[in-house]
């Protein structure tokens, strides 16, 4: 069997279901701890465990990764089932190189005979079938489900008295909420043994045609944001009216008269076929079109299509503009330190340009960033107001798709919150972003996202539609991304937020520990930690990060 090194752990590489039935035996017989990594997208767990090498058990880790089964096969005219291991997506930054667009999951259903679909999908399509699915991951929208798409899983488990097994858990036909199926196909962080695959029950292939406006959040029109906008529907009604949305949205106050500052960036799309994208592309471009046009339009490309642009394309690549952002942030992140070593000699001149930025900061610096990076909509930008854009089912919806996890890393925590919930959510973000002073740590934005109700056990969304908070934390800033969110955690802990598994999540949330917080908000907490242990007595597969946030004692 393969090996490789990632990161100085050495992952094994299972090429079939047999050689991972071997991994497991191999685990139980020399008592150790199954880690299995993804795309590694998954922070701050998969660095906290490709580091310690070892459980505070006494039990050593042995990393594995499904990157060598991606195989898909085609069950009916509308029924795949997955290998684990195959990727949504390419993954840009696959450490294995076996990842292409060719072979991932979305390509190929989109040209299958006929071409096939997800309901949805999340802003990214570059995890595995096995990682998407077990930290319960999911698009942003109420009306259609990536997890409504799940017909069934195939886990390798290893029950007392047992050697290591496939066992299937299938979607019940009279959708019992209570069945097994709903413990382990979502949400199951791995814990209860390996996801070797999955079947999906597709829907034929779709477009979206869509717009993006940025706006100041005060004069939004699209949505009744703080009740500036009488007449437009309120955040709950416009996340459960519209097919596909993500909103970005940068709260900073900076408390200067007649000055503008907060901005809401309004991204939507509905579903359309071939012939309707093209029609919005083509009256997109038409627009564009229309002078003054300065600078000069894109050409349309030959699909017919027009592709959403999350930063300025410049000679056709989103990567200058992402380039030129994260050196704008890691500058803002890391000061004043660089500014400190680079005048190490010059103390006086330091403390004087240093007083300076800070002085001008909040009403000129962070202002002018804006106006850079946040460019509100205008009749003679090169959109012609909002940006319109039409494209393919799995290659739009990903919208942040084009921005570099590397070039520009962005971790965040993300808390969903029953939807019925949202108008008194987002002013109690106001309210406290409002009080705060605009400083260098609170540069940054909050993303809203939806998603839609399902009944698996652990899953965020569980039995309710959500709406979803993530506070984004540039990677290259100084400090502990934790003790930032923190005040997030605690601030949003009346609304009774379940956190997403993939994401940053606490240990305590108002001098309470995270365990007792996360188990009061789901029903079948305990069902789904019977079934856990039922299905792994051993412990083989509880490494120490997830033994400390779902406080699973030792067996």
């Amino acid at each position: 069997m393969k090996t490789i090194i990632v990161n100085g752990a050495t992952y094994w590489l299972p090429e079939n279901n047999t050689d991972v039935i071997t991994l497991v035996n191999d685990a139980v017989a020399n008592n150790e701890i199954i880690c299995l990594r993804g795309s590694g997208h998954s922070f701050p767990l998969i660095g906290d465990l490709e580091t310690e090498k070892k459980s505070v058990t006494g039990k050593t880790y042995k990393y594995v990764m499904l990157s060598e089964m991606y195989a898909i096969e085609m069950l009916d005219a509308n029924t795949v089932k997955v290998q684990a291991g195959c990727h949504l997506g390419v993954d840009p930054f696959d450490p294995t190189g076996i990842s292409t667009v060719e072979n991932s999951l979305c390509y190929q259903l989109d040209n299958m005979t006929p071409p096939l679909a997800l309901p949805d999908l999340g802003g990214i399509t570059h995890q595995t079938i096995g990682g998407f699915l077990s930290t319960g991951s999911s698009g942003g929208s109420t009306q259609y489900s990536f997890e409504d798409a799940v017909i069934s899983v195939d886990v390798v488990a290893c029950q007392a008295g047992q050697g290591a097994a496939i066992t299937t858990f299938t979607r019940p036909a009279d959708g019992n909420p209570d069945d097994p199926f709903f413990a382990v196909g979502v949400a199951s962080m791995g814990l209860l043994g390996v996801i070797v695959s999955a079947t999906f029950k597709c829907i034929p292939q779709f477009y979206i045609a869509g717009s993006e406006t940025i706006e100041y959040a005060d004069k939004c029109t699209t949505i009744n944001l703080f009740g500036n906008s009488p007449g437009l529907p309120d955040m709950q009604a416009f996340l459960e009216q519209t097919e596909y949305t993500r909103l970005m949205w940068w709260p900073q106050q900076n408390n200067v008269p007649d000055t503008d500052l907060a901005r809401m960036v309004t991204w939507q799309a509905k579903r359309t076929d071939k012939a309707g994208a093209e029609a919005w592309a083509k009256h997109a471009f038409d627009l564009m079109n229309t002078p003054p046009t300065v600078p000069p339009p894109p050409t349309p490309p030959a699909d017919g299509l027009k592709p959403y642009e999350e930063v300025p394309y410049i000679f056709g690549s989103p990567i200058p503009a992402t380039i030129a952002a994260d050196i704008l942030y890691t500058a803002i992140g890391q000061w004043p330190d660089w500014l400190q070593k680079l005048l190490a000699d010059k103390p006086l001149e330091y403390q004087v340009i240093k007083a300076v930025v800070e002085a001008n900061y909040a009403p000129k610096i962070f202002p002018a960033i804006m106006d850079i990076f946040v460019t509100v909509d205008t009749l003679t930008n090169r959109n012609k107001g909002p940006q319109l854009f039409s494209d393919r089912w799995y290659t739009g919806l990903p919208m942040d798709n084009q921005m570099s996890d590397k070039l520009m890393p962005v971790w965040f925590t993300e808390l969903w919150i029953d939807i019925n919930q949202s108008e008194q959510v987002m002013d109690a973000l106001k309210a406290w972003y409002d009080a705060q002073p605009i400083t260098i740590d609170l540069s940054f934005s909050t993303e809203i996202y939806a998603a839609r109700q399902n009944d698996f056990w652990l899953s965020p969304s569980y039995q309710q539609d959500v709406i979803r908070i993530d506070v984004f934390w540039f990677g290259h800033n100084k400090g502990n991304p934790a003790d930032f969110y923190q005040s997030f955690w605690d601030l949003l802990a009346p609304f009774n937020y379940r956190p997403h598994w993939g994401k940053y999540i606490p240990d305590t949330v108002n001098g309470t520990s995270g365990v007792t917080y996360f188990s009061d908000q789901y029903s079948k907490w305990n069902d789904w930690m019977a079934l856990r242990y039922k299905m792994d007595p051993n412990q083989v597969f509880v490494n120490d990060y997830w033994r400390g946030k779902l406080g699973i004692p030792v067996a």
